[in-house]
């Protein structure tokens, strides 16, 4: 009988949505195979198969399929789905979904399992006849026995012998290679290549953590809920052991057979958690993040794929698309935060939604937590659509912070500031630092200053690509951009009129550490920003100075207050709330208020009740009040109500669409043309088209609309799609961006 002719859909990397390919007899292809296929006239692309059917497409000569990497599906139905919903979802194709979701090396074939090299003894021991041969098999016998007492003898390959292999580099380490040559050579050594995990897998060393009273009944309450929904959003203050209830959680997961996907939403967060979750899971836990090795990416996901022993995920945004098997329940920590979503390239995802969608789909439980939760979260729960779970009571009986408003525009009148520190906040400085205590210091600025400015001009240099001033970096001394990384000497005379008299304006956090060298000469400060902190080893070398006390100030822009845990914190300054609260967008009540409350809970997490410094120049501000009293439903009902009046989510959906090209006319009319089209569409509002915010970005002029839409938005979206591929045919060196949900 005669094999049924297929044809196969194949996801490839590339923005398409992918192409049909005829399977050839002698190939035997699932779905989800990861498929060689040819492309064009000479090119050939891995690609994923999406589907069979039995027919090829009407019209259509199909090439065929090159070659099958593996004899099993290197993605799963489940992924497949989420691919789709994602693509759909968030304006994009499978190809750019498949490109994200799939590591490097497992697109491309060739990832390469790590082979390490290992020595047996034979039993010929007669045969070692110097003293340096019987060196080395004195410290063979001491590694085996350490060894044995973990493991149990293996069979040597191609000996047959039972034997306790050691590595061949500790064994040589201090040893005469010669010798050991001579000692295979002999046949009392046998070397031999295993395949070996590139992942340091430790062993749990510590009990699970236990909970106080307060924990336990948000445990109870959030275990009743999962009866009845799937969602529960946990609303608990700053310094409440929300990580200590999402360990128990994951514990009854483990000990059930099931995997979790724990999230994070940057990578900082990942290195104190890791340490928490080896303690206590070892060899089940890994941790998923760019900043991983390509082979140990590759790795994580044919473990999980094989399901070869991990049970636990640690992971910022990227793990949503790793092949869980067995996954039954997903914490999202810090759900609040705008990490979580993907800006470039696309696709353009949020993790919390994705998350969620997979979740649903596996049929697993999800467990958001904030102190802060988002406007649309906390909709969603008085809605009824997430269950509920507030724990307003910090761990041990920690007490809040105590928070003080400084009105910085008054302290200048009196003038009772020096640089950008208060009196008031130099003082508490002052008496922490003599009790032994530590300080933080929010500045969400990096750099040195926020401009320079010519006094007898006004002249302001900016970006030579970009349509934004020019950040001073005193340590390079250096102007830069932050939005393309252009940079340029500091001038030393005003490049329009020649005058000698360029002036700082603002300040970031490099300024800020430069101040406190005058005021705290003896005090060892640190930055923690995207400037000090680009590798995980430099940011985690600045967490782990402040941690054991040696550093005494640590200086920050918005990532201290993301989830970090000291002991020994006193006081926390606020140096300038007015630069968050009055960004121009309609959510920057909600992070403002988000960012004060996260930072402020970073003081006094212990016995000890901490303080917090608050300086801005709107002390009658509705969100400073709201901080200074822990009045969280009170700022929800009032940002509710102005999203209702306004149109915003989670009353409407929001779609951000861009065009950018070096010419001015193209973008504005392509730009044009789609907010055209999608004006005839019902239930949707069309704010623009207009230029955006930074209206030159890398020398690309940017253009741009905004969609209000009221419903689920399947329409627009569909239309969307339509213009852009019409559109880039038409104009193919426009660039052009669909963002929905966009932070």
């Amino acid at each position: 009988m005669s094999k049924v002719p297929q044809y196969a859909h194949v996801i490839l990397p590339l923005a398409v949505n992918g192409y049909t390919y005829a399977v050839p007899a002698h190939l035997t292809v699932q779905v989800g195979s990861l498929v060689c296929v040819p492309l064009g006239k000479t090119k050939q692309h891995w690609g994923i198969v999406s589907a069979l059917q039995p027919n090829a497409p009407q019209g259509v000569t199909c090439k065929e399929i090159l070659q099958v990497a593996y004899p099993y599906p290197l993605v799963t139905p489940h992924q497949l789905q989420l691919w789709s919903w994602l693509a759909g979802y968030y304006c994009c194709s499978l190809g750019e979904v498949f490109k994200a979701a799939v590591p490097t090396l497992l697109q491309r074939d060739t990832f390469k399992p790590l082979q390490v090299l290992y020595v047996a003894i034979t039993g010929q021991t007669r045969l070692a006849k110097t003293k340096q041969q019987k060196a080395i098999l004195e410290r063979y016998n001491q590694l085996a026995a350490k060894k044995a007492l973990l493991t149990e003898p293996v069979e040597v390959p191609k000996l047959g012998l039972l034997s306790t292999p050691v590595l061949k580099s500790d064994l040589l380490e201090g040893q005469s290679v010669s010798a050991f040559q001579t000692l295979v050579k002999n046949g009392v050594l046998s070397c031999f290549s295993q395949e070996s995990s590139r992942l340091q897998l430790a062993d749990s060393s510590v009990d699970w953590p236990v909970l106080s009273q307060a924990q336990q009944t948000a445990l109870q309450q959030i275990n009743q809920c999962f009866e009845q929904k799937p969602m529960v959003l946990l609303h608990g203050v700053t310094a409440s052991g929300k990580t200590e209830i999402y360990l128990q959680k994951i514990k009854e997961v483990v000990e059930q057979g099931g995997q979790v996907l724990y999230l994070v939403p940057e990578i900082a967060l990942t290195a104190q958690l890791e340490n928490r979750l080896a303690r206590v899971l070892g060899s089940k836990m890994v941790a998923y993040h760019s900043q991983i090795t390509d082979n140990k990416r590759a790795e994580i996901y044919l473990n999980l794929l094989q399901n070869k022993g991990i049970q636990v995920v640690l992971g910022t945004r990227s793990s949503v698309f790793l092949p869980f098997t067995h996954l039954q329940l997903v914490v999202i920590d810090e759900e609040h935060e705008p990490s979580y979503k993907q800006y470039e390239p696309a696709p353009r995802y949020h993790a919390k939604n994705a998350a969620l969608m997979m979740a649903q789909m596996a049929g697993a439980k999800t467990l958001l937590g904030s102190a802060t939760p988002s406007i649309e979260s906390y909709y969603l729960a008085q809605k009824g659509v997430y269950a509920y779970v507030s724990l307003q009571e910090r761990y041990h009986q920690a007490v809040l912070p105590h928070i003080e408003v400084i009105d910085r525009q008054d302290a200048f009148k009196k003038n009772r500031m020096k640089d950008m520190f208060s009196w008031y906040l130099l003082d508490k400085m002052r008496q922490t630092l003599q009790a032994g205590k530590q300080v933080i210091l929010f500045q969400n600025r990096r750099g040195f200053s926020s401009y320079v400015e010519c006094v007898a001009c006004n002249y302001i240099p900016k970006c030579k690509h970009c349509d934004v001033s020019l950040t001073y970096h005193k340590k390079t001394d250096k102007l830069v951009c932050h939005y393309c990384g252009y940079s340029m000497p500091m001038p030393q005379t005003c490049p329009s009129c020649g005058a000698e008299k360029l002036k700082d304006r603002g300040f970031g956090t490099e300024k800020v550490i430069e101040a406190l060298r005058n005021y705290f000469p003896d005090v060892k400060a640190d930055r923690l920003d995207v400037d000090v902190t680009r590798l995980r080893t430099q940011f985690e070398g600045v967490i782990k100075r402040f941690a054991c006390g040696e550093t005494q100030i640590l200086v920050g822009t918005q990532m201290v207050a993301k989830g970090l845990d000291f002991d020994n914190v006193g006081l926390v300054g606020i140096l300038n709330a007015d630069n968050m609260m009055n960004f121009p967008d309609f959510r920057a009540a909600e992070r403002a208020f988000q960012l004060m409350v996260q930072v402020s809970g970073r003081a006094g997490r212990r016995q000890e009740q901490g303080w917090v410094v608050l300086q801005t120049t709107q002390p009658e501000h509705y969100i400073i009040p709201a901080v200074l009293n822990q009045q969280m439903e009170d700022f929800y009902r009032v940002e509710l109500q102005e999203r209702q009046d306004f149109m915003y989510p989670p009353f409407a959906r929001i779609i951000e669409v861009q065009v950018r090209h070096k010419q001015l006319q193209l973008a504005s009319a392509v730009i044009e043309k789609m907010a055209n089209q999608v004006k005839k569409l019902p239930d949707v509002t069309v704010l623009g088209p207009g230029s955006a915010l930074v209206g030159k970005v890398q020398t690309y002029f940017v253009k741009q609309f905004l969609l209000k839409i009221k419903g689920t938005g399947t329409q627009v979206r569909a239309c969307l799609m339509q213009q852009m591929a019409l559109l880039k045919k038409e104009v193919p060196s426009a660039q052009i961006i669909i963002d929905v949900d966009p932070l």
